[in-house]
């Protein structure tokens, strides 16, 4: 099976080339995530199925990629919702991030963060505020960058 990994690894490395990575980090994490679906794929590849290796398994390396890069996508949200709504002062700003929200969000921003602070998640968010929650997430993203320009000021 290692053998067979090792001769379709130039599929691998297309497929990953096409995401474009941004680093050698991220691009091996890519290949990583092209090595398990090319695995999938040479385990339920069957000769007698009428096609060709190579397409059968296009799909199945290219959505494991996917999956690894909407997996980091979470870990990084997740991440920078915990590191926003701590509420231990940082050592390079003494001041809560709450205390400086800026006076420039509009009211849908306001109460986006605002809930946010409450522990809400974004379906919750979503239901009580009756937008689709991809909405309320580009909301927070937009109040985000505005208390991050604001504070960087």
């Amino acid at each position: 099976m290692e053998e067979l990994i090792e001769k379709n690894m130039g599929l691998v490395l297309a497929i990953v080339n096409k995401f474009n990575p941004r680093n050698q980090t991220e691009k091996e994490d890519y290949i990583q995530a092209g090595r398990i679906g090319l695995w999938k794929a040479l385990t339920k590849f069957s000769k007698n199925g009428g096609s060709k290796f190579s397409p059968y398994a296009w799909n199945p390396i290219r959505w494991e990629i996917i999956k690894e890069i909407r997996a980091v996508k979470t870990k990084t949200v997740s991440l920078a919702s915990v590191d926003y709504f701590d509420e231990q002062p940082n050592s390079h700003n003494e001041t809560p991030f709450w205390e400086l929200i800026p006076s420039s969000l509009n009211k849908t921003e306001s109460q986006v963060i605002q809930l946010r602070l409450e522990g809400y998640n974004f379906k919750e968010i979503s239901s009580k505020l009756n937008c689709h929650r991809s909405h309320i997430k580009k909301i927070f993203h937009n109040a985000i960058s505005k208390i991050r320009d604001t504070n960087d000021e």
